[in-house]
């Protein structure tokens, strides 16, 4: 007789770095794979994920994890330097 595999909540994964991203639905028990199949993504943010975070699913089940390319999740949190702002500034 199967028996059924424990059920886990999955993490809120979104906005984080690829990799930490991976790393975290690893320790939940989860595998992260990419859309359509694809190997885990390796760099960009996570713009998506399916299931969404505090569902559950079976320990072992698949969290697919979209990213869009740009900077790791900790980089876009930090504003531009005063001297960057300066130049920004079309005064």
């Amino acid at each position: 007789m199967h028996r059924p595999r424990p059920v886990t909540e999955v993490p809120d994964v979104v906005g984080l770095g690829a990799e930490d991203a991976c790393d975290i639905v690893r320790r939940a028990g989860l595998v992260p794979v990419g859309p359509d199949g694809a190997d885990a993504p390796q760099s960009g943010v996570v713009s998506s994920q399916r299931p969404i975070g505090a569902a559950g699913a079976e320990e072992g089940a698949t969290v697919v994890l979209w990213t869009h390319p740009g900077r790791d999740a900790a980089e876009a949190l930090v504003g531009p330097s005063p001297t960057e702002s300066a130049d920004l500034d079309p005064a």
